[in-house]
C-alpha cells in the first residue's frame, strides 16, 4: 500500500527532536478532500476510517472507488468532505495528523485555498490526476497568502539607442512576481512546505482561484520560528499566469468547483446556473 504524497493530509510516523507545531491543519467544508491510495491487485483491502481526534473512536468508513492502472496497480481513491469538526483518518495502519473542517469566515479569511492537477498522468507513478479520462483536482488549505510588501517588478525588454543618445523601445513585456508566505503566527509543520514544493510541479495550480507558476527553479525557503520547536514559515516566489488557453481554463474553473452539467450549489441548497 502506498498513499500518494500528494494527499492533502499528512501520515506522518516519525520520530523527530524538538517541540511539535501547534498549527491544526485546516480545511472549509466547501473543500475537497481527495485521498489516493495505490496498491497491488493481491493485496488485501484496508479498511478505511474518519475517527474523532480527541478519542480516536471511530466515526465512519471511508467509502472508496478503484480504477485499475494496469496489471500491478489498482489506485483506490476517495473525497472527503466531513461536517465540521476535528478529525482522523485511518487506512490500514497509517493514521494522519489530526485536521479541522470549519465554516468560521473569520478563521478561513486568513487561509488560501491552493487546487492543483496536472495536464496527464505520465510524468508521475505515484499521483493520477486523471482517473477514467475525468480529470481531479487536490485542495490544500493553507494559513498565509500573499502580502503588498513582497510584490518584486521585471521586464523582458530590448532597446535601441539613437546617435543623439535617444532611447526606442523596440521590445518590452513586464511581469509581477509575488512572494507567497504559507504558515502565521505559529507557524506550520515541515511537511507544509514539502508539499507546496512538490505541487508547484504540476501544471495547473491555483491560489484562490488564481493561476501561479514558480519563478524559474525558485523552491520554498524556510524560517524558524522558535528554536527548539517544529514550526516554520515558508516563502515562495510565483508569478501569475495571464495569457491562458480559455478552454482549458474553463474547464479547469468547472473541475475546481466540481460542477457537473453547469449547475453548483449554493447555500440555500439551490442550484444556480454558471
Amino acid at each position: 500500500m502506498r498513499i500518494s504524497p500528494f494527499t492533502p493530509l499528512f501520515f506522518i510516523d516519525r520520530k523527530t527532536d524538538g517541540i511539535d507545531s501547534e498549527y491544526v491543519q485546516t480545511f472549509a467544508t466547501s473543500d475537497r478532500i481527495l485521498i489516493e491510495v495505490f496498491m497491488h491487485p493481491n493485496e488485501k483491502d484496508t479498511p478505511w476510517q474518519l475517527l474523532s481526534a480527541s478519542d480516536d473512536k471511530l466515526i465512519g468508513n471511508i467509502n472508496w472507488k478503484t480504477w485499475q492502472i494496469n496489471n500491478a496497480t489498482v489506485l483506490h481513491f476517495s473525497l472527503l468532505s466531513p461536517a465540521p469538526g476535528f478529525y482522523k483518518v485511518r487506512i490500514g495502519d497509517r493514521q494522519s495528523r489530526v485536521f479541522k473542517i470549519t465554516d468560521d469566515p473569520f478563521e478561513l479569511s486568513r487561509t488560501t485555498l491552493i487546487q492543483y492537477s496536472h495536464k496527464n498522468n505520465l510524468q508521475r507513478t505515484d499521483v493520477a490526476f486523471f482517473i477514467d479520462h475525468m480529470q481531479h483536482f487536490f485542495d490544500f488549505r493553507v494559513p498565509g497568502g500573499f502580502k503588498d510588501s513582497n510584490w518584486t517588478f521585471s521586464v523582458d525588454n530590448e532597446q535601441f539607442t539613437t546617435p543623439l543618445s535617444d532611447i526606442s523601445e523596440l521590445y518590452a513585456m513586464e511581469s509581477t512576481q509575488k512572494r507567497f508566505t504559507l504558515g502565521g503566527n505559529v507557524g506550520v509543520p515541515v511537511w507544509f512546505g514539502e508539499l507546496l514544493n512538490r505541487l508547484l510541479t504540476c501544471s495547473h495550480v491555483y491560489f484562490d482561484g488564481e493561476k501561479y507558476c514558480r519563478k524559474e527553479g525558485n523552491v520554498p525557503e524556510m524560517t524558524a520560528q522558535l528554536e527548539g520547536v517544529n514550526s516554520f514559515v515558508f516563502t515562495q516566489l510565483l508569478q501569475r499566469s495571464l495569457y491562458l488557453d480559455p478552454e482549458i481554463e474553463y474547464n479547469n474553473r468547472l473541475l475546481m468547483r466540481r460542477a457537473e452539467k453547469g449547475f453548483r450549489s449554493n447555500p440555500n441548497n439551490e442550484n444556480r446556473i454558471i
